[in-house]
């Protein structure tokens, strides 16, 4: 008996496997590449959304606190001034407040005041530190009463600015050679607002630049360049303002 092979039955050639393979290896390699690329804008992405946290954390503390200065301070205080700050060792680099957070009651007069304020707390200043060594900048909580404790409170900064107002303010955010800062000042009535010293505010503008550096090279594939993002923070000195 003849036994015949259908033509229907007939396998690949060596030409059309070889072809195939080397379809699926390029359309692998172009999947593998953008698979790599969403990876690393995710990771730039994670990085960025961190680093943002940590600022906005740092905002968080250092508003509340800076709205405390002046609390019931008491007097014989010569550094001090009213609205709580210590104008000599406040710029718009750094800013030294000082309040009296331990009153005692006192069913009297409804409030007595401490007699120092030498407690924890009652003494702080926040800046930014340069480790000039490892090209970090940080914003730092200093508590003088803490045996002159330092605390970090974000880690990935590039400008920290305070500036000083007497009244509200609204404003525009700029940058300036890399450091975050705001412009266009008006107060509530429209008019340009100037700044005043530090012991005369009432009103104090926190900005803190955060800026993640470029990824690869220029015209490379997956190259990103270089983010940056302006946070800004209002705080008003409320017990510098007589009701």
């Amino acid at each position: 008996m003849e036994t015949r092979r259908s033509k229907n039955e007939a396998g690949f050639s060596l030409f059309e496997v070889i072809l195939a393979m080397a379809i699926t290896i390029a359309i692998m390699g172009m999947a593998s590449s953008l698979l790599a690329g969403s990876f690393r804008v995710r990771s730039r992405e994670d990085r960025k959304s961190d680093a943002i946290a940590d600022v906005q954390r740092a905002l968080n503390i250092m508003t509340r606190e800076i709205s405390n200065a002046g609390l019931k301070v008491p007097s014989g205080l010569p550094t001090v001034s009213s609205n709580g700050v210590v104008a000599g060792d406040s710029n718009s680099l750094e800013l030294r407040i000082v309040s009296n957070l331990n009153g005692i009651p006192d069913p009297a007069n409804g409030y007595s005041e401490d007699t120092d304020v030498d407690d924890a707390d009652e003494d702080v200043k926040f800046l930014m530190y340069v480790d000039a060594a490892l090209g970090q900048r940080y914003i730092v909580r200093y508590e003088k009463n803490a045996s002159n404790e330092t605390t970090v409170l974000a880690n990935r900064i590039d400008s920290l600015v305070f500036r000083y107002y007497d009244e509200k303010v609204t404003y525009d955010t700029t940058v300036v050679d890399g450091v975050c800062d705001i412009t266009n000042v008006v107060n509530a009535l429209g008019t340009a607002e100037a700044e005043v010293s530090p012991g005369s505010a009432k009103f104090v503008v926190i900005a803190v630049g955060v800026t993640l550096p470029a990824v690869g090279q220029i015209g490379a594939e997956g190259y990103q360049p270089p983010s940056q993002v302006q946070l800004t923070s209002d705080v008003v000195l409320r017990n510098s303002i007589v009701y």
